[in-house]
């Protein structure tokens, strides 16, 4: 978590300045591929929110668990983490957006420059 938070730490700063971004649509999908691994691995694959399965036979070692789950704030932990998460989210699809708002611009200028070009033909061709 904290080496991903740390590689797109340079981003809100540089939005912030108004300077470009220099992230590839590659890149940008590389990054939300990582954020979702990390959200699996936490609220999926671990028994973090969960009781696990060895202690359902042994009660009084289910209390203890409980009670030291308590005592360490898990859930709340597990909480702040998935804030954090969903905060990496909202930049992820911010820079998502933003990248495919300029590819879609591109393509409109691409499509007028043709129109363009295609309006000149037919303007030579009536002149000559």
């Amino acid at each position: 978590m904290d080496n991903f938070v740390e590689s797109i730490q340079s981003i809100p700063e540089t939005l912030k300045s108004g300077k470009r971004v220099k992230l590839s649509s590659a890149e940008v999908m590389k990054k939300i591929g990582e954020l979702f691994t990390l959200r699996h691995c936490i609220n999926l694959r671990s028994d973090l929110l969960l009781t696990p399965d060895f202690y359902w036979d042994r009660e009084h070692l289910e209390k203890l668990y409980d009670k030291t789950c308590q005592f360490l704030n898990i859930n709340r932990r597990v909480n702040v983490v998935n804030e954090k998460l969903e905060h990496c989210t909202q930049l992820t699809d911010l820079m998502r957006s933003h990248l495919s708002e300029k590819h879609s611009l591109r393509l409109e200028w691409m499509i007028v420059i043709l129109i363009t070009i295609e309006v000149l033909f037919e303007l030579v061709k009536m002149i000559f």
